[in-house]
Order: structure tokens, then C-alpha cells, then sequence
């Protein structure tokens, strides 16, 4: 899974970033080697390790970046898409009720 550090996130590191997504620090490291260098900073990208993977269709998806205050079911709503489809499209999403600011969804179009 893809992971945007948020800018108004001052606190956040990698630490707070892999308790957040279940994961341990060293699989966070090995999956962004960038970190045995540079620390985190906002706008970076990271790689979320143990993610289920997710078969994208060529054409016809966007990558959307979770705002705060956002949940699945107000962006389902907001880009006129079926709330049980993006979670069905969205696997790495471990529950559905719970997700985070700079975390990165498919919203897929196909079949709509």
C-alpha cells in the first residue's frame, strides 16, 4: 500500500507510521530503503510492507489520497461510486471503518 506523510502531522515518524499500519519498523525500512538516510518528512512517499496487493485495471482508476475527515463512504458519495465496491477494490484496507489521512485508495471506474 501506498502512504503520503501528512504535512500537518508534525509528530508523525516512522514509528507512529508502522504502529498505525501493523507493521515493525525493520519491514518499514526494508521496504523504503530512503529511511536508512533520510528521516520522514511530509509529501514523502512510503511503501506500507504486508499489503495486500491489488490488480488495477489499465485504464479507468484514479489513485485518490484520504483527506482528513474523510471516510470511504463520504468519498463513494463524492465521486458518485458504490460504498461496497470500493471496499471490495480496495483490500489492503484491513477495516473499512478505519482509514488515514495521506493512505491511498483506487477508486476504479470499470464496471460502473
Amino acid at each position: 500500500m501506498k502512504y503520503i506523510v501528512q504535512p500537518w502531522e508534525t509528530w508523525e515518524t516512522i514509528d507512529t507510521i508502522a504502529s498505525r499500519f501493523g507493521v515493525t519498523v525493520d519491514r518499514m525500512m526494508q521496504a523504503n530503503p530512503v529511511l536508512y538516510s533520510v528521516p520522514v518528512y511530509p509529501g514523502m512517499f512510503l511503501e506500507v510492507p504486508g499489503q495486500e496487493g491489488i490488480d488495477l485495471p489499465a485504464e479507468g482508476y484514479i489513485e485518490y489520497v484520504v483527506q482528513p475527515d474523510d471516510s470511504l463512504y463520504s468519498i463513494s458519495n463524492k465521486f458518485k461510486l458504490n460504498y461496497n465496491r470500493v471496499i471490495a477494490q480496495n483490500p489492503q484496507i484491513q477495516n473499512p471503518h478505519v482509514i488515514w489521512p495521506g493512505q491511498i485508495i483506487y477508486l476504479i471506474y470499470l464496471g460502473y
